[in-house]
């Protein structure tokens, strides 16, 4: 199964006499908004919808109310290439069970601007007479031949703020009537950010 969750932070569970790291992650009611069908638009797939949202957009508004029947725009728009069962018309916590494994997709925490040192893990250099910049990068070419510095060359920049997957987290407890999944290990993103989940096999 698949949907939209919403990071709500991490905590411990004592399962089995041992204390498991988790990241709790709520997951509301994903409506179906449309299913894509490969005669009509040339290929498989089904778009689901969650986190409802305020919006003056007619367009937006009238897509979801021909689909869903509801004049309402969602924060996580998306669409997943699997088969649902005839006539489904939302998924939530109760599609997923005890030890599923799931990839998760999110945004990564931003952290600015950053120097090589904290955003790639070079040593610096050596804080001795003579080196006042000790946290500079280095060279990072040739002079006359090439003549340019290389594609992928690691140098300082933006961190973080991107898109990140992981896979293979194993879900360890669910409370049905709060709507949350509790997966061990950590998961990317900030508190409150949205999540894209999907069981693997």
């Amino acid at each position: 199964m698949v949907g939209f969750a919403q990071k709500l932070g991490m905590t411990r569970l004592f399962l089995d006499g041992r204390v498991v790291p988790v990241t709790v992650v709520k997951m509301p009611r994903n409506n179906v908004a449309q299913i894509k069908t490969k005669d009509k638009d040339g290929y498989e797939a089904v778009q689901i919808c969650a986190f409802p949202k305020k919006t003056k957009l007619k367009p937006i508004i009238g897509h979801f109310k021909k689909y869903t029947g509801e004049e309402q725009a969602y924060h996580c728009v998306g669409e997943f290439k699997v088969v649902l069962p005839e006539g489904k018309k939302f998924l939530d916590v109760s599609d997923f069970n005890l030890d599923d494994r799931l990839k998760i997709s999110g945004k990564s925490v931003g952290k600015g601007f950053a120097g090589v040192v904290k955003r790639h893990g070079f040593r610096g250099q050596p804080k001795s007479h003579g080196h006042d910049h000790n946290r500079a990068p280095g060279s990072i070419g040739a002079r006359t031949d090439p003549g340019r510095v290389f594609k992928g060359m690691r140098m300082a920049g933006h961190q973080g703020n991107s898109q990140v997957t992981v896979t293979g987290l194993r879900i360890v407890a669910i409370d049905s009537e709060q709507g949350l999944i509790f997966v061990n290990g950590s998961v990317p993103g900030a508190n409150k950010s949205f999540l894209k989940i999907q069981k693997i096999n």
